[in-house]
């Protein structure tokens, strides 16, 4: 609303001086014309005709070229700012989940993961587990499976290849946060 109302201002000074100039070229106009002849009237009437129509083209030029900054400026404020909230947002959530990876609650986390992951490939030799190096004992307590320690995992969970028919099934916090970032980011709602 303040930039709406500053470019009015803007207008409205552009249309005072505007018509300011009209006053004093049409003063100017009454002396030629009363020094000179009708010709020389029509004249002078005519280029301050066209003086005006130049002025006034440059100042609605001028106020739409100064509209589209402001309008510019406004939607770039406003994506900054929203950024700005989505990354303190989801950092706070990955501060969150990192509580999680180290409260009681984890253990069943854990369980609920082979669980997932039995849902979509089974569970035998040829699976292969991909957890935490701090989570690879307890998930080996928990699984038949060879585990192996897989740094890339950051907040938590687990992973699992299937050798023979090369399916990954990914239910690690990692993945689930980065879901999460794109589905809110792709949110229609939040566009500009």
């Amino acid at each position: 609303m303040d930039n709406n109302k500053k470019l009015e201002m803007f207008r409205q000074a552009i249309q005072e001086h505007a018509e300011a100039e009209v006053k004093e070229i049409t003063a100017e106009i009454h002396a030629r014309r009363s020094a000179s002849g009708r010709t020389k009237d029509k004249l002078a009437t005519k280029e301050a005709l066209n003086r005006i129509r130049a002025e006034l083209a440059r100042s609605e030029a001028d106020f739409r070229r100064e509209m589209s900054r402001c309008d510019y400026e406004m939607k770039k404020s406003v994506l900054l700012h929203r950024n700005e909230l989505i990354t303190e947002f989801f950092k706070e959530t990955e501060d969150k989940l990192k509580q999680f990876a180290v409260s009681d609650e984890y253990s069943d986390y854990l369980k609920r993961s082979l669980e997932k992951i039995r849902a979509a490939i089974a569970l035998d030799s040829a699976t292969l587990i991909y957890a935490r190096p701090c989570d690879v004992d307890a998930v080996r307590a928990l699984t038949s499976c060879e585990v192996t320690a897989d740094n890339t995992i950051r907040l938590g969970g687990l992973r699992a290849m299937c050798r023979n028919k090369n399916v990954l099934c990914d239910v690690t916090l990692d993945m689930a946060l980065e879901d999460e970032k794109k589905r809110f980011n792709e949110k229609t709602e939040l566009r500009m």
